[in-house]
């Protein structure tokens, strides 16, 4: 499954509101774990740090959380959808408003990441022109 190339939203966003139509579509139930990065990574050929920024995502929203050493799995019981319109950050962590230096470190990992996809792009754009120069003529 390919993500839009046309699309001005950064991929590892179209991979976490895929995600979360999932999960409050209910076929990603609570308790239920998400598939991995590396899943997703194979699923939406994407890069491994894009899926990690996705389900990075939604671990922020609350609506999963990780088990070290297990994965991660849909949280429950899960956010409601008006906290995730407020952008209640503290439903996320258990009550705690995240610190500035965190969200700061956020912000800095999508603007790197969506820089990462934009020269994916561009790096497999050139690898379809060299490969175009490399067949043979008829």
């Amino acid at each position: 499954m390919k993500l839009p190339k046309d699309s001005d939203t950064p991929p590892y966003r179209l991979v976490a509101e895929e995600l979360r139509r999932q999960i409050r579509s209910g076929r990603l139930k609570p308790g239920e774990r998400v598939p991995s990065s590396r899943d997703l990574e194979a699923t939406y050929e994407i890069a491994n740090m894009t899926a990690r920024s996705a389900l990075r995502m939604l671990r922020d929203e609350g609506l999963i959380h990780t088990m070290p050493g297990r994965g991660n799995f849909v949280a429950d019981p899960l956010p409601s959808e008006a906290d995730l319109k407020a952008g209640a950050p503290e439903a996320a962590n258990g009550g705690r408003m995240p610190t500035p230096e965190y969200v700061e470190l956020s912000e800095r990992l999508d603007a790197i990441n969506a820089r990462l996809d934009s020269l994916l792009q561009v790096f497999q754009q050139l690898g379809g022109v060299t490969d175009a120069k490399k067949a043979p003529k008829k």
